[in-house]
């Protein structure tokens, strides 16, 4: 499920609790001169929801055909005349003039985890007008050590269960080192201590995204910790919306990071959690406890061959695959006058043992038209 398709945005358009929290920081910012960016629009809510607070002009971004739909939404309500779309990344499209006030849903459910907010320092820097309102302005990420046996053993412990008299336990080193988002379950899961501030951002000043963070915890209630449950809080007007499990839903869902094997604690017991997560790259955790240091990371979340974990590493020395070589060709020739099909043919040509053929070099086309063209 991609945001391409309606089903990726039903959850955000019908969060009521989040969309009635952006309209009220709006309503502070808004006024009759007012022109405001939506960025990654999707269906274009808080921009409908600006123009109706009396905006002057509201441009909305967003990369995908969903986009239309956020103009048939501002003709069915009367707000058409002061909306229009731009249809692109931010990098790539062109807004006519600098605006006052840009909104924007560009964090995901742990903060950092779609890598959506190094667009919104571009927004800012490249559209904002000096003094002009940020929407959310800051954020906040935050985590606790908590008992989530029903979690721990669904995603983890259940490896080490034969199936069918067949030993799949060394699957669970791999689920060790994933980041699971449930909020069903992390709602049931009890809070070991209280919850701690990892990154504080200033959105309206950070250049970056890169994440070292380090937290201590005093234990407050005995039991296993199955690992850290994570979430985030961000500013919205002068008002702090939380995703947190023990908070009223939103369509974010917390993140688990478990640790294996779990840690018996008593009361009192220290915990020391570290969190690190360059821009773009995987996250890692590490736990020291009485019981010494445990580290996972999303690295290791797959199995990696020797030639995977070398294409790490900065000194490694690319070559271009075969889809390299094709996606190439096709680039090299979408010059403005060959048609889809006739670069097909082309193609299909220039590489004839691909297989499928005409139809593959179609569609292969095409995927790399929508993407470049």
């Amino acid at each position: 499920m991609g945001y391409g398709n309606l089903s990726g945005h039903r959850a955000m358009a019908l969060d009521e609790r989040r969309n009635t929290a952006y309209e009220s920081a709006l309503a502070k910012v808004v006024g009759p001169e007012s022109v405001v960016l939506d960025l990654g629009a999707g269906l274009g809510l808080h921009g409908l929801l600006a123009a109706r607070l009396g905006a002057k002009r509201v441009y909305l971004v967003e990369p995908e055909d969903i986009g239309l739909l956020a103009l048939e939404a501002a003709k069915a309500n009367g707000l058409a005349e002061r909306i229009k779309l731009l249809q692109g990344k931010i990098e790539d499209v062109e807004v006519p003039e600098l605006v006052d006030v840009i909104v924007a849903v560009f964090t995901g459910n742990f903060l950092l985890e779609e890598d959506l907010l190094p667009s919104l320092f571009f927004a800012r820097d490249r559209f904002l007008k000096p003094g002009g309102a940020l929407i959310p302005d800051r954020a906040v990420m935050e985590a606790a050590p908590v008992h989530a046996p029903e979690l721990h053993e669904r995603e983890i412990a259940s490896w080490s269960k034969p199936c069918l008299d067949l030993d799949l336990s060394s699957a669970r080193q791999y689920g060790r080192n994933t980041i699971y988002y449930d909020r069903d379950r992390l709602e049931r899961a009890q809070y070991l201590s209280k919850p701690a501030d990892l990154l504080c951002l200033d959105l309206a000043a950070a250049v970056h995204t890169d994440c070292t963070a380090q937290a201590s915890y005093s234990v407050e209630q005995a039991g296993i910790c199955h690992g850290w449950a994570g979430w985030f809080r961000m500013r919205l007007g002068d008002d702090w919306l939380s995703t947190a499990p023990q908070e009223p839903r939103v369509h974010w869902s917390p993140a688990f990071l478990p640790v294996d094997p779990p840690i018996e604690v008593s009361k009192g017991d220290q915990l020391r959690f570290r969190l690190v997560r360059p821009s773009f790259g995987p996250w890692s955790w590490f736990v020291e406890s009485k019981e010494g240091e445990q580290r996972h990371s999303t690295l290791f979340a797959r199995p990696l061959p020797p030639k995977a974990l070398s294409k790490i590493s900065p000194d490694y020395r690319p070559s271009v695959s075969k889809d390299g070589e094709t996606t190439r060709f096709v680039l090299a020739h979408m010059d403005g006058h060959r048609s889809v099909q006739d670069l097909a043919r082309l193609l299909s040509d220039q590489f004839p043992s691909v297989p499928g053929g005409l139809d593959k070099s179609l569609a292969f086309v095409r995927k790399i038209m929508k993407q470049y063209g």
